[in-house]
């Protein structure tokens, strides 16, 4: 891929754990002018020696918006998702390119519906973390390696590295985010057929490197890969890793509990959940692919799988989200295809992606290529 070299302002919606280190990363190249907002004033002040920061005013957010995209080549959301459709919509009047994290599917396809009036060069890029976002772009690039691909099973999980609860689980990300991951239907292919299956199911046990763990279907993880893949690939599923045991508390929970049900009961998880599990910077992020495939008339198998660890200032995932973020950004940005509209994760090439100057963590995360 040709690198070029073009000065862009970026506002980025955000600044908590993922959102600063996002500016933190972008603001050590000289092709970006950053700057970053938060509703929280002790966000905005901690960041205010390093780049341009800004107050939302939560009570004008359509105000705030106006001035804060105004004149900026890209905003990159770091805020949930019940933010990102309206930031869409700011972002397609002002002329910008969109990015974000989100893992809502609904809030996905209301941003690809905003895309469809974007201007030449106007890129909508949702679903730029780390799943959905580079395990979509790891995913597709096994179709490469076989004539006819039969099997894809992504499985993603962000784990405690001393768990010491029932749960074997701490806090790492959005409360929200996980309990949609845990209600939510969850896309897959099944037969050759897109199909939606239940949250929570589909339990399966695995070991990596003599540790056990487990994985179960969640929802979110696959961004378009399920429409990209559709009439490539007979099975394609997501599931998350935990720690054996965790899937049948959740199940608990969800189910017989009836706390997964949307609206009062759902906010009532959250609460619990927010006051009872601690949260963690001492995690790690376990990332597999495995496909299946026929190659030169034999069905045949690779994988690849990556470990990211935290550092003694950031967690795993904080690191995975952020990197992979930025990345996404940097290969849409510098690049030399130009591209408008609404843009898959997986148009990205993950040796692109790898060898990206951002990517570090990702490069020296992988435990074997198969």
């Amino acid at each position: 891929m040709t690198r070029t070299s073009k000065l862009k302002k970026i506002v980025v919606l955000g600044l908590g754990r993922i959102g600063g280190a996002i500016c933190e990363l972008l603001c050590k190249n000289k092709n970006y002018q950053i700057s970053g907002a938060d509703i929280n004033a002790q966000a905005v002040k901690k960041y205010a020696k390093s780049f341009t920061t800004h107050i939302i005013e939560i009570n004008n957010f359509d105000q705030s918006l106006k001035v804060l995209l105004k004149g900026q080549d890209v905003v990159l959301s770091a805020l949930t998702f019940n933010e990102n459709k309206l930031i869409a919509q700011s972002a397609l009047e002002y002329g910008c390119s969109y990015f974000d994290l989100t893992e809502d599917v609904n809030c996905t396809r209301a941003i690809k519906e905003i895309a469809k009036k974007a201007k030449p060069g106007q890129v909508f890029m949702p679903q730029c973390g780390l799943a959905p976002g580079f395990i979509g772009i790891l995913a597709y690039s096994f179709e490469k390696y076989f004539d006819k691909l039969d099997t894809l099973k992504l499985r993603v999980g962000a784990l405690p590295e001393f768990p010491s609860n029932q749960m074997m689980y701490n806090l790492t990300w959005s409360t929200e985010g996980l309990v949609n991951e845990y209600a939510n239907p969850c896309e897959a292919i099944k037969n050759n057929k897109l199909s939606l299956i239940e949250p929570l199911e589909g339990r399966e046990v695995f070991s990596v490197s003599g540790v056990e763990y487990e994985a179960f279907n969640t929802s979110g993880g696959l961004a378009n890969l399920c429409h990209s893949l559709k009439g490539k690939v007979r099975e394609l599923t997501y599931k998350t890793i935990r720690y054996p045991g965790h899937c049948e508390l959740m199940r608990f929970l969800f189910r017989d509990l009836r706390l997964g049900e949307e609206g009062k009961r759902r906010n009532i998880l959250m609460d619990i959940l927010d006051s009872s599990v601690a949260t963690t910077a001492q995690d790690f992020v376990l990332i597999s692919v495995v496909a299946t495939g026929i190659s030169g008339k034999k069905l045949q198998q690779r994988s690849r799988t990556f470990l990211l660890k935290h550092s003694l200032t950031q967690s795993a995932i904080q690191i995975a989200t952020s990197c992979a973020a930025v990345v996404t950004l940097d290969l849409i940005l510098q690049g030399d295809k130009v591209r408008s509209g609404f843009v898959e994760q997986e148009t990205l090439d993950i040796d692109d992606f790898l060898n990206n100057e951002f990517a570090e963590p990702y490069r020296i995360a992988e435990l074997s290529i198969n």
